[in-house]
């Protein structure tokens, strides 16, 4: 059956797809990171890669990035002996000109290799070898045979971002210090405490947390250069999410039932510049931002490359934390982007240092499932 916008519109009025058509929508299901390779059986070998490196660069693969990007990339120099780098095509220019998130991707990633080297039984050597933020190659990296860590990777694979159905209910104490307690490594132990700090929705803090990241979206869906770059990573259709395996689908924004089916089939590019396209994410956000458990607001002495590099790593760490209590983080760095100045924003909340994160936070009632892409490592790795 062939239906049009306005045929779509028509019955879905008249309530047909609650019956004939519900053919149609289970024949048009989103495109779901596990629907499209199983790493076990589909990841084609590497040469220069043994199945267990390969093991651990996927689960460093899952990692969050602005957009689902992607940006990592990962240059074999010898067995055991890989350069983390991050390719420019992968960027976010419009959005982050200076490559701060992108560092903070790569941090993430390399926190998440760190965790999968360790419990197959390899100590992992990391040294950031950028001197500015554009460069391609960031941090080398060399294995070694250790000790066994034991850690449930299961973590790593159900990690996910999720933007809506939060509960307004305050984060509890415990759980606080259990998501922001990290792992010190001596010699960065100074420059991480203290560095997170959280702020109830109805506080002075969560208000202006509040105003500010709507002002920063309708400045931002409204710029055309972010709009536009936005647009080139939706993939709206099944067709482009398997071509691409990377950027954001329906399912990852969470739009699903008749309006993923609807998105799937009628939105493309030019939807995502028009006006009503335009002025629903900001509804959205302004609906997203009044009910949630708070902000988590996570600052840093500085924003060199190290610093960036180490609080991206810092963010994979409790992200790795939340999900066994049911608790969602929401990155919301608009304020960031479309503000540059991190430290305004600091002083702002009567924080010192620079904001790296703005995070709102809060509880779920169920926990849903990972669906967002991921590029087959073929993809990333550079032989």
């Amino acid at each position: 059956m062939k239906v049009d916008r306005r045929s779509f519109l028509r019955y879905v009025g008249q309530g047909v797809f609650l019956l004939g058509g519900l053919s149609v929508l289970s024949s048009c299901r989103g495109v779901y990171r596990e629907r499209l390779f199983d790493r076990g059986q589909k990841q084609q070998p590497i040469g220069g890669l043994t199945k267990e490196e390969m093991d651990i660069l996927y689960l460093a693969s899952l990692a969050p990035s602005g957009h689902n990007t992607q940006p990592w990339t990962v240059r074999i120099v010898e067995p055991q002996h890989w350069i983390i780098g991050s390719a420019r095509e992968r960027w976010l220019p419009a959005v982050d000109p200076h490559n701060r998130e992108v560092l903070l991707s790569i941090g993430a990633f390399v926190e998440s290799l760190r965790i999968a080297a360790e419990v197959h039984g390899y100590t992992v050597d990391m040294n950031v070898i950028a001197k500015n933020s554009i460069d391609k190659e960031i941090v080398d990296i060399r294995l070694k045979k250790g000790q066994v860590h034991d850690f449930p990777l299961e973590k790593i694979k159900t990690r996910r971002t999720v933007r809506n159905n939060f509960s307004d209910r305050e984060i509890g104490t415990d759980d606080l210090k259990y998501i922001t307690l990290h792992h010190k490594r001596p010699h960065l132990v100074e420059m991480m405490m203290p560095h997170s700090f959280y702020f109830p929705n109805h506080s002075p803090q969560g208000k202006h947390l509040q105003e500010g990241t709507i002002e920063a979206n309708r400045k931002q869906a409204f710029r055309d250069p972010a709009q536009e770059e936005l647009a080139n990573w939706i993939r709206w259709s099944n067709k482009d999410a398997e071509e691409h395996r990377n950027g954001l689908t329906p399912d990852s924004m969470e739009i699903g039932g008749i309006a993923g089916f609807y998105v799937r089939n009628f939105y493309d590019r030019k939807s995502v510049l028009s006006k009503s396209f335009r002025d629903t994410t900001v509804d959205t956000v302004t609906k997203q931002v009044k009910t949630c458990g708070g902000w988590l607001v996570v600052t840093s002495q500085d924003s060199r490359i190290e610093t960036l590099i180490e609080y991206g790593r810092v963010f994979e760490e409790m992200l790795l934390k939340i999900r066994e209590r049911k608790i969602a983080m929401h990155p919301m760095t608009q304020m960031l982007e479309e503000n540059p100045s991190r430290v305004a924003i600091a002083k702002e909340l009567g924080l010192a240092g620079e904001v790296q994160w703005i995070l709102r936070i809060g509880y779920l009632g169920s926990y849903p499932d990972p669906v967002s892409l991921r590029m087959p490592l073929s993809r990333l790795v550079i032989t």
